[in-house]
């Protein structure tokens, strides 16, 4: 049974939007000739998305053809904008950027007290409203918010988990942003979104199986499977502070004692980092690698990369491969540092948005 007319639509129009935000600017015949699709057919679609504002005609092209000259098109000012936001126990950080992902300007707010909920609500929504004051009269199309919690990916609401390292991040941003924002509000996991963005343009990019290791204040991991984020039927896929350690407890409390001292309910990052620096090694290393090792055992991925702003540490790698037994996975750190869950969160709102946009100017 053939697809309705406006289906066939809404799948040309996104296919052409990417092609733009790819290329920059870009004439119909080169559209045609990268797409496949033929010239009546794009011609079309980029009247309809330049008619909406996604696109605008900025130039015009000597073809090197007598009497032919070609239209160069990139995207308009209409297009709007996007909102990246990251929520954690450093605070409340944020980027907007344009429908191409090119950031327009950075937003950062400090975190409040341990436990202070009102605290990180209230960063969120000045972030948030500092940059659509900023933005003038663009729309805003999506905003998408990095939890350094586990999110239900059904309901997406956070969820609680005992001993939490992130307490007062027990918050719906959805909720927090009523009245700040129009634009639908998107939340996930930090430690999934990094994952994300390691796949599309980081260390893990061509690669279909692999784990992203964050160490942080807590431990988690993201999991691609065969190109697919592995979540959980109740979003606490990669929760793997709760495996057992060496001895009675898990392996969060277990390394946690062993940066801060007995009784520490999370990884005291600065200590954990000036460990690193003095060469101190092993008990981060030690604790990393039987992480490691139980990931591998049960989904054998092609790669493992290290991530957050302990795993990211220069001296951390060599001491984990040097604790890890035999085994074909690969170990890297991660290419986007500790930046890598805002930028998933910019690649979670533009996927929203372009799908979005073009959604709406197909009804």
């Amino acid at each position: 049974m053939p697809l309705p007319q406006a289906v066939l639509r809404e799948a040309t129009d996104r296919r052409l939007l990417e092609e733009v935000v790819t290329r920059g600017r870009v004439t119909r015949a080169e559209l045609a000739a990268a797409t496949g699709l033929s010239k009546p057919t794009v011609s079309e679609a980029v009247r309809r998305l330049t008619e909406s504002g996604l696109l605008e005609a900025t130039g015009a092209q000597e073809t090197g053809r007598r009497g032919r000259v070609g239209t160069f098109y990139e995207l308009g000012p209409s297009a709007g904008w996007v909102l990246a936001v990251e929520v954690g126990k450093s605070g409340v950080r944020a980027w907007s950027a344009d429908l191409a992902g090119a950031v327009l300007r950075e937003h950062e707010r400090p975190a409040g007290v341990r436990g202070d909920v009102e605290a990180v609500a209230a960063a969120l929504r000045s972030v948030a409203s500092d940059a659509v004051d900023q933005a003038g009269e663009g729309v805003l199309r999506a905003v998408a918010v990095s939890m350094a919690n586990p999110v239900d990916p059904e309901t997406h609401d956070v969820i609680a988990v005992p001993a939490s390292p992130f307490p007062e991040g027990l918050l719906s941003p959805a909720e927090i942003l009523v009245g700040t924002v129009t634009a639908p509000v998107l939340v996930d996991n930090d430690v999934n979104l990094a994952a994300l963005a390691e796949q599309r343009a980081g260390g893990a990019t061509g690669v279909s199986s692999f784990a992203y290791v964050y160490v942080g204040a807590g431990l988690g991991v993201g999991l691609y499977i065969g190109d697919r984020l592995v979540r959980g039927a109740h979003g606490l896929a990669g929760e793997i502070g709760y495996l057992p350690g060496a001895g009675r407890g898990t392996l969060a409390t277990e390394l946690a004692a062993g940066i801060g001292g007995a009784g520490a309910r999370s990884n005291d990052v600065a200590t954990a980092l000036r460990m690193l620096d003095d060469g101190d090694t092993e008990t981060i290393g030690r604790a990393v690698a039987r992480a490691i090792t139980s990931i591998t055992a049960v989904v054998d991925p092609e790669l493992v990369l290290l991530g957050g702003p302990v795993g990211c540490h220069p001296a951390l790698l060599e001491p984990v491969r040097a604790a890890l037994p035999p085994s074909p996975t690969r170990l890297e750190y991660g290419r986007l540092g500790t930046l890598a869950s805002l930028h998933g969160a910019t690649y979670s709102a533009l996927e929203h948005a372009r799908t979005a946009a073009v959604r709406v100017m197909s009804d």
